[in-house]
């Protein structure tokens, strides 16, 4: 248990955790059901997970498991999250945090304009291409991002500068089981600290 637990608490994963989701006050995600891979990348970071998302629910199971953690299922009907540790077969439910949260809505946070740059087909669908305006703080920052024309889904999003994108590939836009969002059994709990607040993340 001991080791357990400087595994969840050392500052790498709960940086690892931040990098992984959008952070702040988002749009809620659109009611909508569908798997992809999701690539987010920061700076030389890159990071991918394979996404079930049906409503408000939301499972991320990653390729490269790190500190232990191999799969998030987020259940914002429960209130909760399970930060599932494979390897030990144990998981810890932690609070919903904007760190837990996917956003899939056309619009992103903090936005004040958009422009649209052209019409593009990006991994199978067709798309349009938008140059995006955000406010954070007191700065403005641009982004390019690809929404699908038929769903008004954001399938990329870039960075103007590049630091960052997020990028869902091999999308396939289908009513996803419920048990996927389900904590599996023979799994045996482990608290988290009292002190393990996961860090917002700003794009």
């Amino acid at each position: 248990m001991a080791r357990l637990r400087r595994c969840i608490c050392s500052p790498w994963l709960i940086a690892w955790l931040a990098a992984i989701f959008i952070g702040g006050t988002v749009p809620q995600a659109a009611a909508l059901d569908f798997s992809a891979e999701r690539v987010v990348k920061r700076g030389k970071s890159v990071v991918t997970a394979h996404v079930n998302a049906k409503d408000d629910r939301w499972r991320f199971e990653f390729t490269q498991p790190q500190g232990g953690a191999s799969i998030i299922i987020v259940r914002v009907d429960h209130g909760t999250s399970w930060l599932i540790l494979s390897k030990r077969r144990q998981y810890m439910e932690v609070p919903i945090t904007s760190d837990h949260r996917l956003v899939v809505s056309e619009g992103m946070e903090g936005e004040v304009s958009r422009e649209l740059v052209g019409e593009e087909t990006l991994n199978g669908f067709p798309t349009e291409l938008f140059e995006v305006t955000v406010k954070e703080d007191s700065d403005t920052r641009q982004y390019y991002r690809w929404v699908t024309k038929a769903q008004r889904f954001p399938l990329k999003t870039v960075s103007k500068q590049g630091e960052w994108s997020e990028e869902f590939r091999r999308v396939i836009f289908t009513e996803q089981s419920p048990f996927l969002f389900e904590l599996p059994r023979r799994l045996d709990p482990a608290t988290p600290p009292a002190n393990m607040q996961p860090t917002s993340n700003h794009q």
